[in-house]
């Protein structure tokens, strides 16, 4: 999996599975100078899964394909868009167990509906029946559930060690990287560090924590509902839990 898969389907962070270092020293009034590199990094996942809400945005590369994200993240649900180059995207409203995607027009066309229909099709919604893992909800939860997230980085973030410091949106960041320095992730320089960005091949930004976000969901006369057996859900779970 990828930066973002650690994101989208545990949305990868390429592979944190790191290798241990010394760290360097770390500059005098650092509120994290006395915390190791790991240590740090637990700190900002428990600080992301605690957050009433938060935003990432970035692109990546997974499973060969190219895609964007970006997604407003709360603990009732989300609500964003998401894409890749080969097969279009589509924005996401996850509230509770419900989910519903609204398709672009090139995403209409991957799934099966003729370009003449197309038109026909803008504004329109997409649900899918079916429970457990075969529900939309299943699929894109690890898009946007804020605890699968924050899991899905825990287990990947050890072994790292102290970098650079830069700065991100206007906030001091202190780079954790693995041995290589391949794969980093910036948390902010703070008692309470969060998540400002995780890069490796691919760079996830995040901002916006404890920031209203508003989830509405669409109109019931905009919604198709689909079973989850259907060519199309099955082309959708596919792309989503192919990353």
């Amino acid at each position: 999996m990828s930066a973002v898969a650690v994101i989208a389907a545990g949305v990868t962070c390429g592979t944190f599975a790191l290798s241990a270092a010394a760290a360097p020293l770390v500059p005098a009034g650092n509120p994290l100078g006395r915390l190791t590199a790991d240590q740090i990094a637990k700190k900002a996942v428990t600080d992301l899964k605690a957050a009433a809400s938060f935003h990432y945005h970035g692109s990546a590369k997974a499973s060969g394909q190219t895609f964007s994200i970006s997604m407003s993240v709360t603990h009732k649900g989300c609500t964003g868009r998401f894409g890749d180059g080969s097969s279009g995207g589509f924005a996401i409203v996850a509230i509770g167990k419900m989910a519903w995607i609204q398709p672009n027009d090139k995403f209409w066309e991957h799934l099966g509906l003729p370009a003449s229909d197309v038109p026909l099709a803008h504004g329109l919604w997409l649900n899918f029946t079916g429970t457990g893992s075969n529900s939309l909800s299943a699929v894109i939860a690890p898009l946007c559930n804020a605890n699968k997230l924050a899991s899905g980085l825990a287990l990947q973030l050890s072994g790292l060690v102290k970098g650079k410091t830069i700065k991100i949106s206007g906030h001091r960041a202190l780079q954790l990287k693995d041995g290589t320095g391949s794969e980093s992730i910036y948390v902010s320089i703070s008692s309470k560090p969060e998540i400002l960005r995780i890069r490796d091949n691919g760079t996830l930004n995040f901002s916006a924590y404890g920031a209203r976000v508003t989830l509405t969901q669409p109109p019931a006369s905009d919604v198709i509902t689909l079973p989850s057996t259907s060519v199309d859900a099955r082309s959708l779970q596919h792309l989503l839990r192919g990353i």
